[in-house]
């Protein structure tokens, strides 16, 4: 299993990044949705408690490891601490959305902006592995 994570290449990492992130945003835009429907859908009990929280946390887990390994082969330096520093934001932000529900907007922007990074960074990779030929 760790050598199957350390054989990501940067390439497929950004993908896995951009991928996690626009599922991420349309997560984020069907979630009041869901909230809206979710009696009909059995998604809260019948005290109003969510059961969709486990799916912030695979949200996490996927953006933290797809920079880890973008972050870890990125060319440049800025594109590295935006990485770094978005998912933090984009982490906090996430766990604290039930608390301050503005901060679902947070997330949703901060999952855009990663998307966007991942996308430089692959293009970026991909216009090396050209010159580099």
């Amino acid at each position: 299993m760790l050598h199957n994570l350390k054989r990501i290449s940067a390439s497929s990492a950004d993908l896995m990044g951009i991928s996690a992130s626009v599922l991420c945003f349309i997560h984020c835009l069907a979630f009041p949705l869901l909230i809206s429907f979710g009696f009909l859908f059995g998604a809260m009990d019948e005290h109003g408690h969510e059961h969709w929280h486990w799916l912030d946390y695979v949200f996490i887990g996927m953006a933290l490891l797809a920079v880890y390994f973008a972050a870890k082969n990125a060319h440049r330096q800025w594109i590295k601490i935006t990485l770094w520093i978005t998912v933090l934001l984009f982490s906090g932000a996430v766990l604290l959305h039930e608390d301050y529900p503005q901060m679902l907007f947070v997330s949703a922007s901060l999952s855009g902006v990663l998307a966007l990074i991942h996308t430089i960074n692959w293009k970026n990779h991909r216009k090396c592995a050209v010159v580099n030929k």
